[in-house]
């Protein structure tokens, strides 16, 4: 073939393109303002690696971006299956749509980055068993919820967001040693990001034209009668906020407390006392409780062999003294936090967990359905304590407490699966943090995430969690990832040590 119908066949792709994006354009024309951002985002960005792909390693820049869609919500949904109004949504718990994240992308991005090599000097992508098996296992607990599920299209759309969140863990665990510091060092740096957005939020009463992100109007706490204002930074809501922070504490102590180099030591500590100032201005009293038991887990475990040097005792003394200087100005603010009237938020939680309790006993084996309760919770219920007056300011509501929330939606074996995909990370970061000299940065990072789970599930307890918001629920995965990787990594460095060794 040759002359004019070969030039043909060779301007289709360009020509496909040029259709697409014409398409493409009228769609966001006619879109709603955040669409159109995340939109022009991702076609520039998509075409950008394409181009840089061919010449350079595109791996830190993509982690960036990563660290940048866990910090802030950057997410669209497709095909909703309802209004959202307000805060709280009829199928709470879990997604009412088909929604992609700037995270997912950069995830599937990594993923066909090691698959094809483009952009990646070594290519191939490895599975961590334990991480995929026991996400597979909770997707298929949440499957076997389908024989009770009343509205069937809410399950798919969480068993979406699942698979998505399986997606970004097996990619983070598919990085290097090298790339999980860059990742570590670039969650901390944004976290001095998200938390100078919370303090101007707090001290100007404005949500700062972040409603482009879905941002709400500044939330105020009933604190012993008298409106307290709340910063919810870029994660939407101050509850939402509470929990990033609860995560990336940790992680940011442990690189501080950390034998690295000194640039990671340093970002780690601006991080960490970034999420010190941040968490106090959520007003969040669940997260501030998870912070002692973190940092005390993050000393045993990244710190212990110096804990008593000279230097550890300035250091200390110094810490001391700025945290007394902290202490005039938010202790009063902490204090009545935690001990003044709250306008009923906590005695509301109890008659929540029982109703929702007694929802459990009618499916105990396999739940309500998966993300079916919030639909279902008031209907269902045949205490009626779910429709008491004045639960959180209507009468139709989630219940305050994650283990709850999930033992209710998928039953026994739903629960069963959740907790091992949470117990074998925390487990191996652990391992990883005990089997590594102490102070080792990659081992420091696999157990601040183990602790930032820890510290999440808590705080599950008193609050339903990563369910309510997919931003977290990738920051935890992303945790579970880097966990995986840093144990992957640390099974190279044996191997090359044995072939040192023993090899010819």
């Amino acid at each position: 073939m040759s002359g004019a119908p070969l030039r043909a066949l060779r301007a289709l792709p360009v020509a496909g393109l040029g259709l697409a994006a014409a398409a493409g354009a009228v769609a966001l024309s006619a879109a709603p303002l955040k669409f159109a951002v995340v939109g022009l985002a991702a076609a520039f960005g998509g075409v950008g690696a394409l181009i840089a792909g061919q010449r350079y390693r595109l791996t830190p820049l993509l982690l960036v971006a990563l660290a940048v869609g866990l910090t802030v919500k950057l997410d669209v949904s497709f095909f909703q299956h309802f209004e959202a109004v307000g805060q709280y949504l009829p199928s709470i718990g879990g997604g009412a749509g088909l929604t992609v994240s700037v995270a997912l992308l950069v995830a599937l991005t990594l993923i066909l980055s090691k698959l094809t090599g483009i952009g990646e000097r070594v290519p191939g992508l490895r599975l961590d068993r334990p991480l995929v098996l026991t996400q597979l296992g909770f997707l298929t607990a949440g499957l076997l919820s389908l024989s009770n599920a009343t509205d069937t299209a809410y399950l798919w759309f969480d068993a979406w967001r699942f698979l998505g969140l399986l997606l970004v863990s097996v990619a983070v665990s598919n990085l290097s040693g090298t790339d999980i510091r860059t990742l570590a060092l670039a969650i901390c740096a944004l976290c001095l990001v998200q938390t100078a957005v919370a303090g101007l939020q707090y001290v100007s009463g404005s949500e700062l034209g972040l409603s482009v992100l879905g941002e709400e109007q500044i939330v105020e706490e009933n604190i012993n009668f008298t409106a307290q204002r709340r910063a919810g930074g870029l994660k939407v809501h101050p509850n939402i906020l509470g929990y990033y922070y609860e995560f990336v504490w940790p992680l940011a102590l442990a690189l501080a407390l950390s034998r690295g180099p000194k640039l990671l030591r340093l970002i780690g500590a601006a991080g960490a006392g970034s999420a010190v100032v941040g968490v106090v201005l959520t007003l969040s009293r669940a997260s501030w409780l998870t912070y002692p038991l973190s940092a005390a887990l993050v000393i045993l475990l990244v710190y212990r062999d110096r804990l008593f040097s000279r230097a550890s005792l300035i250091v200390f003394a110094l810490l001391v003294v700025v945290a007394g200087i902290g202490a005039i100005y938010a202790g009063p603010l902490v204090w009545e936090r935690l001990t003044a009237d709250d306008g009923g938020s906590a005695a509301q939680r109890g008659p929540l967990n029982a109703a929702a309790l007694a929802l459990f006993a009618q499916f105990p084996i396999f739940g309500v359905g998966l993300n079916n309760f919030g639909n279902q919770f008031a209907v269902l219920d045949q205490t009626g304590l779910s429709r008491l007056t004045g639960l959180f300011d209507r009468s139709n509501h989630v219940v305050h407490n994650l283990h709850i929330l999930i033992l209710t939606e998928v039953g026994i074996v739903g629960y069963a699966a959740f907790a091992l995909v949470f117990l074998v990370g925390i487990v191996r970061g652990f391992r990883a943090a005990w089997r590594a000299p102490v102070g080792d940065p990659l081992a420091a990072i696999a157990a601040a995430c183990a602790i930032g789970l820890i510290a999440h599930l808590l705080h599950g307890l008193v609050d339903p969690g990563f369910r309510l918001n997919l931003g977290i629920a990738e920051l935890l995965y992303t945790g579970l990832g880097l966990i995986a990787g840093v144990r992957a990594a640390q099974r190279r460095a044996a191997a090359e040590r044995y072939r040192e060794g023993y090899g010819p």
